[in-house]
């Protein structure tokens, strides 16, 4: 996808978002790592990109990790301390250099709330010693008010900053489309349009087995129970 082999690993590649390139970049270059920042904003407007290409620009090993899918308990945050305790990750000690580590969470909001009260128990402790930025479309209840977070509000790039990312395309118009999503953008020139879903109400009067078999009509040519007795499948009395 074009969203991934196009994604700019230094901040000077990315478009837009001056404030919050040179905040990333100063919280990176002078440690001790205090905060933790949480970079908030639109789906599709460049946060995990901003978090990867500023660890990078400032010669860090960036840890990626998928917080709805990776923090589900208390024991996956005490299992992400442990493997975060040294300052150096293994990939960089096996290549031999000195690149330290920053953690990065991609869409903790999508996370446990029991995940994320531990990880903010883990984020203020002494334990934790290295960069953390996290990336989220709303601020998770549990983050409000926390002295160790530093929220950065992340606006969507305006159409002059992404006119260079579309020389040959209608910037205005994409960018009102696709209410200013780079990644749908790309998807669209790359994909083009996709076929639309049937629009139709949703059945009520009826039980949920039946709901369900009607559901299913709308998006298929033909009624399963059809297909099967087509094939002649004996049917169940």
């Amino acid at each position: 996808m074009w969203s991934e082999t196009r994604r700019p690993d230094r901040v000077e590649g990315v478009v837009g978002h001056t404030d919050v390139k040179a905040r990333l970049l100063q919280y990176l270059q002078t440690p001790p790592y205090s905060k933790v920042v949480l970079l908030h904003g639109p789906p599709g407007i460049g946060k995990t990109t901003l978090a990867l290409a500023s660890a990078l620009s400032a010669n860090f090993e960036p840890l990626e990790l998928n917080a709805s899918q990776s923090l589900r308990s208390f024991a996956d945050i005490e299992t992400l301390a442990q493997s975060c305790t040294h300052t150096r990750s293994i990939t960089a000690l096996l290549r031999g250099d000195v690149r330290p580590l920053c953690l990065i969470l991609d869409e903790v909001d999508g996370s446990d709330p029991h995940a994320q009260r531990k990880l903010a128990e883990w984020m203020a402790s002494p334990r934790r010693r290295i960069p953390i930025l996290m990336t989220c479309n709303e601020v998770p209840r549990i983050f409000k008010g926390k002295d160790v977070l530093d929220i950065v509000r992340c606006y969507p790039p305006k159409p002059s900053d992404i006119a260079s990312l579309f020389p040959d395309q209608d910037v205005q118009a994409l960018a009102k489309q696709f209410k200013h999503d780079i990644r749908r953008m790309l998807q669209f020139l790359q994909y083009g349009a996709s076929d639309p879903l049937p629009v139709a109400p949703h059945p009520t009067e009826c039980s949920p087995d039946v709901a369900l078999v009607l559901r299913q009509q709308r998006y298929v040519s033909t009624d399963p129970m059809v297909q099967a007795n087509a094939r002649g499948t004996p049917s169940s009395r």
